[in-house]
Parts: structure tokens; sequence; C-alpha cells
């Protein structure tokens, strides 16, 4: 740990899977005791910073159902454990496969055992205020570089920020980022006494934060012309950066799917449902 946050070393965190994206209970890496260690097989994909990552946050399942599901955590090295070779995400990070083959980890690192996942979960909603003050930053720098721009920039003898087509969207931009910005403080300052953010104020507020860093990056680069579609500027980089934030730490539809349920107080569950054999 002191390593981590003192920014010596860095942690990639395995959650994905070939067949377990959004319906990450479906996850099939097991992790079996065996002993004073537990013996762990399966696959993770999307698992970012993993080329540079000295330890993993990897999600595992001891038994069936969401009540088997726990975490280990794996240094790199580890027998059984290998990385495969780095791909490049839209934002220029990279990830990594990574294959767990009879992976011996000591219990010593084991984070959650069974029964765990709903507390991983909760904490995982600390994460997610942090994607949405990353994709909400990068909105407004990408808002200040257009404005910026639009107060300077000079077509058919005036200013860009002189047309009224141009101050209408400056205008949407701010209340998207101002409207976002106060979700996510919400969210924030209401954490419950264990600390961790309400699971409904979250899902909020990382929706908008996503959503409006996204459009107004997007706009920014609109608004800034060939100048903004450039990689001289930063405006595309803030664009590709927030659009993967609109699927990291959960999708925006997942999302929604959470606040659907709030909305109307029950849970919807997203699975196929079994056909009814006909009598």
């Amino acid at each position: 740990m002191p390593d981590l946050l003192e920014g010596r070393k860095v942690i990639s965190l395995g959650m994905t899977e070939p067949d377990a994206g959004s319906a990450l209970t479906e996850l099939r890496t097991t992790a079996r005791e065996d002993g004073d260690s537990y013996i762990v097989n399966g696959t993770k994909v999307f698992s970012t910073h993993s080329p540079d990552a000295d330890l993993f946050l990897v999600y595992v399942r001891f038994g069936p159902g969401v009540k088997g599901i726990g975490s280990v955590l794996l240094e790199r090295g580890m027998p059984g454990f290998s990385i495969g070779q780095p791909s490049p995400f839209m934002s220029g990070e990279e990830w990594c496969q990574l294959y767990l083959e009879d992976c011996r980890v000591p219990k010593a690192n084991l984070l959650l055992g069974p029964g765990g996942f709903k507390k991983q979960i909760s904490g995982f909603n600390v994460e997610r205020l942090g994607n949405s003050s990353r994709a909400l930053a990068l909105g407004r720098y990408a808002f200040n570089l257009a404005r910026d721009h639009a107060m300077t920039r000079r077509q058919f003898g005036r200013a860009l920020c002189e047309f009224q087509g141009l101050q209408w969207k400056f205008a949407d931009m701010a209340l998207k980022l101002e409207s976002a910005q106060l979700l996510l403080y919400r969210a924030a300052t209401n954490a419950g006494e264990d600390g961790l953010p309400d699971p409904y104020e979250t899902a909020i507020a990382k929706a908008a934060c996503n959503l409006a860093g996204f459009d107004v990056a997007n706009e920014a680069v609109q608004i800034m012309g060939g100048i903004g579609y450039s990689q001289e500027a930063l405006a595309e980089y803030c664009m590709r950066r927030t659009r993967g934030w609109m699927i990291a730490g959960g999708s925006v539809e997942i999302l929604k799917n959470r606040i659907a349920e709030h909305v109307f107080d029950r849970r919807f569950d997203q699975r196929a449902q079994q056909a009814v054999a006909a009598e």
C-alpha cells in the first residue's frame, strides 16, 4: 500500500472477462482453496494500466452465485500468472489480457472472500465518483479551450463568440457542466457513516458527468474546427478520453437501469427469462 499511495507502483483492476462485462456476476475466473493458498484459473480483459502494473486486484469466484464472488491480490511474476501483449484504447492508454493458469495465490493475498462481492461493489462507488470527476474536469478543460478560441478567432469580420448559434452552444455546455457538478458534489458529500456514497446518487452523478464531459468535449472540437480536430490542441484528446469513461466503471446504460430501479423502487432483472414449457 505505501508504494501505491506514494506513486511508486501502479495497480490494475481485473474485473471484465471475455463473457462477463456489464454482467459482471457471470465471471468465470475461479479460486479453489488448496492448503495455505488459492489456485486461480481464468482470463481477464480490458485491465487499464496492466502493462505497467505491479499489483492486480482480481475478482474471482469461490463458489456459485453472487455469494460465491470475492477478490484476491495478484503480484506480477507469480507462477501461473502471465500477461499478454499490450493493446491500446482509443484514449491512448494500454491494456493487456491477463491469463491465470493454476496460479497459486497465498491466503495472505485474499482481499474479500466468498460473500464479499456486494461490499466490494459498494466500495466501487468511490471509484465511480473518481471517474465522474475526471470526465467533468476534461469536459470543463475543453469548454475553456473552446471559449478562448471563440473569443479570439474571427470569421466574417467578427469574433466567433458574437454569433448567436455559438452563444447557445456555450449556454447548453455550461448548463450540462454546472448541473453535473452539483450532482457529483451531492453524491460525494452525502456519503454515509461508512464513508461510501449512496448507489443511486452515485449512478445519477456518474451518468450526468460522463454525458456532460463527452458532449461538451465533442462540441468543443466542433467549435474549434480544424484546430480542434487536430492534435495540435487537446480538445480531441478530451473527447476521446471522456468517451471511454462512458463505458468504464459502469456504462451509462447500466447506470440508467440503476436509476430506473430507484424511480420505481423495484429490481429489474436484465437476464433472459427462461421460456415456460408449453403444457
